[in-house]
């Protein structure tokens, strides 16, 4: 039974992190993507480690760890110690009004992390989940379209990491009021943009890294982030690529309108919103946005969530051996950062779980079965509270008089990680 493979679904960043935990302890593993090739999701934005560090670099093995730097956003500020500040400005009147104290993190572009993972892990692409169902013997049995036609394959795990929309979690929930995401009412646009060092200098004396804001008077809100440096880049300057993302909230009345502001269809008109919204803004914030190009491709991301319920993970027949991790899990918004950090700790826990398991010689199926739902338990008990969290971070982010020290958006991001057993030592 332990033999045949534990079958991952997504090729993100959650994912291939499993992937390596388990190869790196000689478990087969075998990931199922439903995009085409490793370039078609592009260049991607940031993303940030903190709080799940330690879990991170338990779970990767040893040359994986070597080459995280390969994905650093700026490995000269990292080598220094530079870790950010994760500071909250008025973006009126520039007054920086909150820091969340330092930590130990790393700020990676998620793409050359992605690919960095990548490394030995055997991604079979195109393929697109459609079911499961139990084996004969208890195992997992997964469905896949491709566009040559159907692909089966038997596990003796199925671990949906699919993403926020997951397939996965639609075949374990069917009920569309159960799985779908909830919506809120936020409208964010988000461009990444070359700015040379005379527009990046009084960004990087804010933060080497990354910080966000919120307008006293409209209630939009603004996050910005380095996504290379001059080191990194390759393009043989001082320029470095930018993140910029400009939310507001959806109701009627903004910016004096009967209307809500919903997202503009055409590039350039997203642009001019961008440009619109940020108007009255004091510098750099202001110059940051104003500086957009015409042509910038402007992407638009819906922030919704999704609550990981208590029950029912095993309603349907043949779900005792499948489980969620990461966004499919437990999508929520990116105004705390800790989607990823939760994803790791999923991981971590799973791994903690599952691994005295598929290492025996002789393994049971329900033992598997009792090591995925001891292992739901407890995602659901950390997670579920903290997609509310970071919900409410992103509508405190979109009505200013509501940010305080109390506020989710401001709070230092601390939780609990520790995995129900001792990992075991990499496998020769």
């Amino acid at each position: 039974m332990s033999q045949k493979p534990v079958v991952i679904v997504g090729a993100g960043i959650t994912g291939l992190v499993l992937a390596q935990a388990l190869i790196k302890q000689s478990i087969p593993v075998v990931i199922y993507e439903r995009d085409p090739d490793p370039l078609h999701r592009g260049k991607g934005w940031g993303i940030t480690i903190h709080w799940a560090l330690s879990s991170l670099l338990e779970l990767l093995p040893q040359r994986i760890i070597g080459r995280l730097p390969e994905a650093y956003v700026d490995g000269d500020a990292t080598r220094n110690g530079e870790n950010g500040n994760f500071l909250f400005f008025n973006l009126v009147t520039a007054e920086a009004l909150w820091q969340v104290p330092p930590s130990k993190r790393i700020r990676m572009a998620r793409e050359k992390f992605r690919r960095v993972l990548m490394d030995g892990i055997p991604i079979k692409w195109n393929h697109t989940f459609e079911s499961f169902q139990a084996g004969a013997d208890g195992s997992a049995t997964a469905n896949f379209s491709t566009p040559s036609g159907s692909h089966t394959v038997e596990g003796c795990l199925i671990v949906g990491c699919d993403g926020s929309r997951s397939r996965v979690r639609s075949s374990l929930f069917p009920d569309p009021a159960v799985h779908n995401n909830y919506q809120l009412p936020v409208r964010l646009l988000g461009a990444s943009t070359i700015y040379p060092k005379e527009l990046t200098a009084p960004v990087r004396k804010l933060d080497p890294f990354f910080f966000q804001g919120g307008d006293p008077k409209t209630d939009a809100a603004h996050w910005f982030s380095f996504l290379d440096s001059p080191a990194s880049s390759g393009r043989g300057d001082d320029s470095r690529e930018c993140q910029i993302l400009v939310s507001w909230p959806y109701r009627p009345g903004f910016l004096g309108e009967s209307e809500p502001l919903e997202i503009p269809a055409k590039g350039i008109e997203r642009v001019k919103a961008m440009k619109r919204i940020s108007h009255n803004w004091a510098d750099p914030f202001r110059t940051i946005v104003q500086s957009i190009p015409d042509d910038t491709d402007v992407k638009t991301i819906t922030l919704e969530d999704w609550v990981p319920p208590q029950d029912n993970w095993n309603a349907i027949s043949g779900s005792d051996c499948v489980i969620l991790v990461g966004d499919s899990a437990h999508a929520m918004t990116m105004y705390r950062g800790e989607a990823a950090n939760h994803g790791i700790a999923d991981v971590h826990l799973l791994v903690s779980y599952i691994l005295p398991v598929l290492t025996k010689a002789d393994t049971e199926s329900s033992e598997i079965s009792d090591a995925c739902k001891a292992y739901t338990k407890g995602m659901v008990e950390r997670a579920a509270p903290a997609v509310l969290r970071s919900r409410t971070a992103c509508l405190d982010a979109h009505e200013y008089k509501k940010i305080n020290d109390d506020s989710p958006l401001i709070q230092k991001r601390v939780i609990r990680t520790e995995p129900a057993a001792p990992l075991a030592v990499e496998a020769p």
